[in-house]
């Protein structure tokens, strides 16, 4: 009896995983218009990422809709490209649950999106490593105490280091760094 629930329950979770698939594949007329293909590799890795993700952040989602709509929001970001795309979207998808924990819900997933997509775009420049640091104490910020102040950390950081564009200028501000220099703590 338990081997046939374990069968049951292994052909359910290929079925769902299944469907999660061919919703990433269907966006592909978005993702291309931006030069992104989810090709099915990248599907099955976004898929996994999400599984993941959910896990870390003791999280519940039984539909693709969250991922299907990072994914489209973010492949109009000009700094993702077709090599990273399934790197930083399964990035992507941990920090947004992340942070749905960290703000306890306070914004809708599609609110969460818009703000993680302009961190990302306009303070990160598409570097993923800032993300995940400054961008997401940011958005806590915002939303748990009302404080922009980290702005305005971000900006004199970009001044000390003498980057005006994190992305374009990630080798100089890489060697920056290397010799010892660190952004602000």
């Amino acid at each position: 009896m338990q081997n046939e629930l374990i069968k049951i329950d292994l052909s359910v979770n290929a079925l769902v995983e299944k469907k999660f698939i061919n919703n990433l594949l269907e966006i592909n007329s978005t993702t291309q218009k931006h030069g992104l293909v989810v090709t099915e590799i990248i599907a099955k890795e976004i898929a996994e990422a999400h599984n993941l993700a959910l896990k870390e952040n003791d999280r519940v989602d039984f539909s693709s809709d969250t991922v299907t709509r990072l994914v489209k929001a973010f492949s109009e970001s000009y700094y993702i490209t077709q090599e990273t795309f399934s790197e930083i979207i399964g990035e992507i998808i941990d920090l947004f649950y992340f942070l749905k924990n960290e703000i306890d819900d306070v914004l809708s997933d599609d609110d969460m999106i818009s703000e993680m997509l302009i961190v990302f775009n306009e303070t990160c420049f598409g570097v993923i490593e800032v993300m995940q640091s400054k961008g997401v104490e940011k958005i806590i910020r915002k939303y748990n105490f009302g404080d922009t102040k980290i702005w305005d950390d971000y900006e004199k950081d970009r001044i000390k280091f003498g980057v005006d564009d994190v992305w374009h200028d990630y080798e100089k501000f890489e060697e920056k760094l290397e010799y010892g220099e660190t952004w602000r703590e």
